[in-house]
């Protein structure tokens, strides 16, 4: 069964956000301070292999929202493996997704991760510029040692 979750920041708490609730192609990714209640924008559907998806082992879609029929997931635009390309919604390409739409958890402790891509192990999603503040985009980029601006929390909801 998918698990909705919201991804926090390990800096400030701020979670992964969808601006102004527009879930459209295309459209970034950002983080933003959490809403209370939860909002739609800032939860995600987890999907993996143990629920029946053609995604490769240890690799997992995350999909915009609640629902994952919406086939919006989080996209590395053209399989780009440049670092400091910015993440996008994207439709996902087949069940399991494309590599550029796969990502794989990588515990560094304390419930925290790197969000690796399936494109290369090494490039993790990371804020741009390394900040925190409210509507700084996501990106890949090559993975530091333990830099905050790219370590998260996956909380299930």
């Amino acid at each position: 069964m998918p698990t909705l979750v919201t991804i926090a920041t390990s800096i400030n708490g701020s979670v992964m956000d969808v601006p102004h609730s527009k879930f459209v192609t295309h459209h970034h990714i950002q983080i933003y301070p959490k809403h209370s209640p939860i909002t739609l924008n800032q939860t995600w559907t987890i999907v993996s292999s143990l629920d029946g998806v053609a995604v490769p082992p240890g690799y997992v879609n995350i999909f915009a929202g609640d629902d994952p029929t919406n086939h919006l997931c989080i996209d590395v635009p053209h399989s780009s493996t440049k670092s400091g390309t910015h993440v996008q919604l994207y439709p996902i390409h087949k069940p399991g997704g494309a590599p550029n739409q796969q990502w794989k958890y990588i515990p560094v402790g304390d419930n925290q991760v790197y969000i690796a891509s399936a494109l290369n192990n090494k490039l993790v999603l990371d804020l741009d510029g390394g900040g925190a503040a409210p509507q700084t985009r996501i990106q890949i980029s090559d993975v530091g040692d333990m830099k905050p601006s790219q370590i998260w929390i996956v909380n299930a909801l």
